[in-house]
């Protein structure tokens, strides 16, 4: 695995640059002919090979009806993978080699450390497992079960591996042979209804040859509504199956809001959602789907992955270390809750799409503190009132970012990750099990160039003769004459090659903006099914009270604490659960228990057909003093009558 050089021209580097990942297979070439005495000997005349866009092969692989959950993937006799969806660097400018370990693609475990020893033997097998998950947009881990079936590639030393969920099995292929069904769903996805049956957004895939996706939904909405009426969908330029799947995704969807979602409004709800796999997402009513930020391909968003993987409704916190400034709100754009739809057609389970709503964060509070609170107050105690000096209420999710709170202060940091804002509680909440966390490195990463000293700057690279070569005056002769030839030569054939040129600033800016590194990724997850906790936060001088209690049923928990301001003595220092950079892992564990990596079986610098009479046979070339010094005096003669020729 390895990315693709630079070269000289702007022309070459764009194009080059437009691959991508590429896989470089290589084969050596023998001259396998016979002498006249009819001996065959083996001869290497050099080694061919060809560079394969990982892009290519993408497109030729069976992606949509693996599902959003399942992938495949490839690794080589070291266990470096070749194809996996976890596979991004996020440099793409880098020229050095992608070396990623499948076990660091993945959240490893033992099973898959089994796994990968059988793949790099060359065995075939299969094994159902329980694992950890990290979510697309890596801040979250989902629990799930994944079948893992592998097997060698033939004629290479790759194996390749198939990953899939239990609902991912079965897919639905959608039949519309009547011109009018698709028509009428067709009309379903068009602007002009958007009022009436939702805003839509299209995932952009490539449904036709001449239809490119474009991350500009309106017109390429447009553009594939105009390309449809004039090929319609069973054209041979287009992939028929993916058409009909998101067309009759679109009329389920439409029904759904015609008939359901027009007739209800619900308070504190600012938007309802649809997403399906064949590529729709609907939302209703317009002006909310005129705000969406998610991603409308369905197979990276995140949201929609995660709800495939559990069973229960997923509540998923703001972006606010994206978004968050200051005491701007990141809940204006309200708090989504998605559930994935099941169902099963003779006996197969199957989700086909994920619905969810948009929640007002405001009208919920108030909704919860009401519900939270005594209706009876005695003394200045009463619960989860708002803004209560005596208690913090908070509702967190399995990630442990903050989703609600009876605080007004807190309401600017819904989406933050509740370490850095009461780490003394988070550190106990870890501490009871409430909470786990996973450390994983991502080898992956860019981060901003790190500026060095002018007292640690050096000239690398340059080759610094020992002291037993400076004291031969050989070696200065043959230097020197090798050094003017080199001179000479370049001068005759290149005449303007020692001038100076301008340097191209595009080709410096870029390496300096970033550079690859390491980092370190923490994630948390509900550790056990374990539903209610409770004890005390010792702050040495003062505690606090606290209970949790998971919500049935939802991916969140339900926090009653006695407030900060309570026991000013409680460790401040803030938990990060923040990407940083980092060194790596510690070599020398590493050491302790290295993983498993093959050799190759065929030594191919060795070979009892080879004809080895004439290697090692050579003579030694010893110059005298005198010639070199000759030599020397012709070539400085040379150099010196050398005229620059007219530009």
């Amino acid at each position: 695995m390895g990315t693709t050089t630079e070269h000289e021209s702007r022309a070459e580097k764009s194009s080059v640059r437009e691959l991508g990942l590429v896989i470089t297979g290589t084969l050596p070439v023998f001259n396998l002919t016979k002498d006249a005495s009819g001996n065959q000997n083996q001869l290497i005349l050099g080694v061919m090979g060809i560079d394969v866009s990982l892009a290519d092969v993408q497109r030729l692989t069976p992606r949509y009806t693996l599902g959003p959950n399942g992938y495949y993937f490839a690794i080589d006799p070291n266990g470096y993978v070749l194809l996996h969806p976890n596979l991004q660097p996020k440099n793409p400018k880098s020229q050095e080699p992608v070396t990623l370990d499948f076990l660091d693609a993945e959240l490893e475990n033992e099973i898959k450390v089994e796994i990968r020893h059988s793949m790099i033997e060359g065995q075939n097998g299969e094994r159902t497992l329980d694992t950890l998950i990290k979510s697309y947009d890596e801040r979250y881990i989902d629990k799930g079960t994944r079948t893992y079936t592998w097997t060698l590639v033939n004629s290479t030393d790759y194996s390749l591996a198939l990953v899939l969920p239990p609902y991912g099995f079965h897919y639905i292929k959608a039949k519309l042979d009547e011109v009018i069904t698709q028509a009428k769903h067709l009309e379903s996805i068009m602007p002009d209804n958007f009022e009436t049956t939702g805003y839509v957004y299209l995932a952009p895939r490539e449904y036709c040859n001449g239809l490119p996706p474009s991350s500009n939904n309106t017109a390429f909405l447009e553009n594939f509504i105009n390309f449809i009426d004039r090929q319609t969908p069973n054209s041979p330029d287009c992939k028929t199956d993916l058409i009909n799947n998101l067309l009759l995704d679109a009329g389920f969807t439409s029904e759904l809001v015609t008939n359901y979602w027009t007739k209800q409004n619900p308070a504190g709800v600012l938007a309802r959602f649809v997403a399906t796999g064949g590529g729709i997402t609907r939302i209703y009513p317009k002006s909310a789907g005129e705000e969406w930020t998610e991603n409308p391909e369905t197979y990276e968003a995140s949201y929609y992955k995660r709800s495939l993987n559990n069973n229960i409704y997923i509540f998923t916190a703001p972006y606010i270390n994206k978004t968050w400034d200051g005491m701007q709100s990141s809940a204006e754009s309200g708090i989504m809750v998605s559930k994935a739809v099941e169902i099963r057609i003779d006996g197969k389970l199957l989700k086909p799409a994920v619905v969810g709503v948009k929640i007002d964060v405001n009208a919920w509070m108030e909704n919860f503190t009401k519900v939270a609170s005594k209706s009876k107050c005695y003394g200045e105690i009463c619960d989860c009132t708002k803004n209560s000096k005596h208690f913090d209420c908070v509702i967190l999710d399995d990630g442990g970012f903050l989703l609600m709170s009876n605080q007004d202060e807190y309401i600017g940091k819904i989406g933050k990750f509740f370490g850095e804002i009461d780490p003394s509680l988070m550190k106990r909440l870890l501490n009871t099990s409430l909470y786990a966390f996973n450390k994983s490195y991502d080898f992956q990463s860019v981060c901003d160039p790190e500026t060095e000293t002018k007292a640690a700057a050096g000239l690398r690279s340059v080759y610094v003769p020992s002291i037993i070569e400076i004291l031969n005056i050989g070696w200065w002769a043959t230097s020197a004459a090798w050094s003017l030839l080199q001179q000479l030569l370049i001068s005759l054939t290149i005449p303007h090659f020692l001038e100076a040129v301008d340097a191209d600033s595009e080709d410096f800016s870029e390496p300096l903006s970033k550079s690859s590194c390491i980092t370190e990724q923490t994630q948390y997850y509900f550790y056990d099914n374990e539903s209610s906790f409770q004890g005390l936060v010792d702050c040495g001088n003062c505690s606090r009270l606290y209970h949790a209690e998971k919500l049935s049923k939802t991916n969140l928990v339900f926090i009653l604490v006695e407030s900060k301001p309570t026991c000013q003595s409680c460790d401040s220092k803030p938990l990060m659960q923040a990407e940083q950079k980092s060194d790596g892992p510690d070599p020398c564990i590493l050491a302790q228990n290295p993983r498993h990596r093959k050799g190759p079986d065929v030594c191919f610098d060795s070979d009892e057909r080879e004809d080895d009479s004439e290697c090692g046979s050579g003579s030694r070339l010893s110059p005298s003093l005198w010639s070199m010094i000759g030599i020397q005096l012709v070539l400085l003669w040379l150099l010196s009558s050398a005229r620059p020729y007219p530009s």
